[in-house]
């Protein structure tokens, strides 16, 4: 059963055990077409009509008996406060506007051209800024390990990928497959450095150290950089 299935199945269940509280649900990541392993958080919001301690106690029991293998820690909010990110999204919705899958009910986060464009550039630059000096300081790092390189690397791959994600949000959020924002990608930056177009989504544990550090550099030159130059040109009034 797909992480989706498992989101919709359990916000069905919630629903019935709150009479019919459960206004949307969302499960979001970039795994959530595949099937949940054992340990891992299924990353679930619940958008609920009216969020009070005894709701509260019934989601618990519900989460509780639940027997799914991945941990249930959903995320609640008030449909009146969804609707209040029309001026601000928070910094930690944007790792579900990222990818989202709507399971259950109302789809209440399409249209990001609704969401307030300034605010949420804002959020981005501050994001991006924040995976820029986390993407240096992993790249420093790896000269004076002895090993581990290659998690390093990956951790920066991530960081790249997010990157592209925020990108695309604010840019083309009319773009909701992976592999159409890598090409929007590589076509805006005409990314044409080989380490970057040629490792980045392959295998890498093959590679030397020094391959992988100048990888590194790739991601974080071509990559990180580029994309917040180009939402920092945008500037606040755009």
């Amino acid at each position: 059963m797909s992480v989706i299935e498992t989101g919709e199945r359990i916000a069905k269940e919630i629903d019935e055990k709150i009479d019919g509280n459960v206004v949307s649900a969302v499960v979001f990541g970039t795994d959530i077409r595949s099937e949940p392993k054992e340990g891992m958080d299924c990353n679930i919001v619940l958008i609920l009509d009216k969020i009070d301690h005894k709701t509260l106690l019934m989601i618990d029991h519900v989460v509780k008996d639940s027997s799914d293998h991945c941990m249930i820690t959903p995320i609640l909010v008030e449909v009146s406060e969804i609707e209040g990110m029309m001026d601000s999204v928070p910094h930690s919705f944007l790792d579900i506007l990222v990818s989202y899958q709507t399971v259950y009910g109302r789809s209440l986060f399409k249209g990001l051209s609704s969401i307030n464009h300034e605010h949420l550039r804002a959020q981005i630059e501050q994001s991006l800024r924040e995976y820029l000096f986390n993407a240096r300081r992993r790249l420093f790092h790896t000269y004076s390990m002895g090993s581990g390189v290659v998690n390093e690397i990956e951790a920066m791959r991530a960081l790249l990928n997010r990157s592209v994600q925020l990108y695309c949000i604010l840019v083309k959020p009319w773009l909701t497959q992976e592999g159409e924002k890598w090409e929007s990608f590589f076509e805006d930056f005409q990314v044409d450095e080989i380490l970057l177009k040629g490792h980045y989504r392959s295998d890498i544990g093959s590679l030397s150290d020094e391959d992988l550090r100048k990888l590194g550099f790739s991601i974080i030159d071509q990559g990180i950089k580029p994309i917040l130059r180009k939402i920092d040109e945008m500037g606040p009034t755009q």
